[in-house]
């Protein structure tokens, strides 16, 4: 593998990865699969209508948000827990409660091991203790519908992408406040950092566009029209490739974001979704909801390798290796 390639590829330190990793979310469950073939290897209950997840830095145990309710248009209160399974023991480990803050959707551990979840009702960003198993500090930032947020290396800001207000908020985790709402215009959704940080992507799902914004002026700077209705975002370390998967078209596009153009497109399936990358054996993992499937891609050259097929609606995927 060249030395170019292996920049444009996401950077682990894991070995090949033997499994993967699924919520499925319409069937409250986890899922082990393997990587190679495909086949199931246990699945597990993720508690009621799980939507994000995050693993552990031994990647034994599974965070998961309990949102709650099949879609972010809902009205309904939804649930307020964290489900922890040990992937190793294929077995529930236990729950977060997050009191007051309802329809927790968008997660990320940092390096510190704290995770940062979004919270629908109210419009919060909870630091949470995954080990002491309770909520830190609730920072309510606002603005309607949290959905998924992006977090500095340094734990020092984070940035939601705000579903319900057409914004995205930078929040100043040092003082614990939101010091500016950043508007995007339509539905925000997926949310990424650029990788010196010194960029906000947003995907804005009904204009068909990423919206990029100055991390630290909180400017809007430009847009970069995908058609397709654009969800989710995934920048490849070293800045030079961004995937964006199309939930309405049924594709992933490929981002320059030298340029920011789109350069190329691959097909999926019905709502994709959540994608997962594998560096060592140079593989792209998508979920496609609405077949129930989650296709495995080689990348680049996007040839389709694999079809896993899945419990109702996958999304969220991860890569690990086999338990010792």
């Amino acid at each position: 593998m060249t030395r170019a390639l292996l920049g444009f590829l996401f950077v682990s330190s894991l070995a090949a990865a033997d499994w993967i990793a699924v919520v499925q979310k319409w069937d409250d469950s986890i899922s082990l699969y393997d990587a190679a073939t495909g086949a199931s290897i246990a699945r597990m209950p993720a508690g009621r209508k799980p939507h994000e997840f995050v693993l552990s830095p031994d990647r034994r145990l599974a965070y998961i948000s309990n949102y709650g309710a099949d879609r972010w248009t809902e009205n309904s209160p939804g649930e307020n827990t964290i489900t922890i399974v040990d992937l190793k023991a294929r077995k529930a480990a236990g729950t977060i409660d997050l009191g007051k803050y309802r329809r927790p959707h968008g997660i990320h551990r940092a390096r510190s091991g704290k995770l940062y979840v979004t919270a629908d009702f109210p419009g919060a960003l909870l630091i949470v203790d995954p080990a002491a198993r309770k909520v830190l500090r609730a920072i309510e930032i606002g603005q309607e519908l949290p959905h998924m947020v992006a977090v500095t290396a340094d734990e020092t800001a984070a940035f939601t992408a705000n579903s319900g207000s057409e914004s995205i908020t930078a929040i100043d985790l040092k003082t614990g406040t939101p010091v500016a709402h950043v508007k995007v215009g339509g539905v925000p959704m997926g949310i990424a950092l650029s990788a010196d940080e010194s960029k906000v992507y947003v995907a804005n799902r009904p204009g068909n566009a990423v919206v990029v914004v100055d991390a630290r002026s909180r400017r809007v700077l430009s847009e970069i029209r995908i058609p397709g209705q654009p969800a989710r975002l995934l920048v490849l370390p070293g800045g030079k490739r961004m995937l964006v998967a199309l939930i309405d078209s049924g594709e992933v596009a490929v981002i320059s974001l030298d340029d920011e153009k789109e350069v190329e497109r691959f097909s999926v399936g019905d709502h994709p979704e959540g994608m997962a990358v594998d560096a060592d054996n140079g593989v792209l993992y998508v979920s496609a909801q609405g077949d129930n499937k989650v296709v495995k891609f080689s990348m680049p050259g996007w040839k389709r390798l694999l079809e896993i097929d899945t419990p109702a609606r996958p999304d969220p995927i991860a890569v690990l290796n086999r338990f010792e």
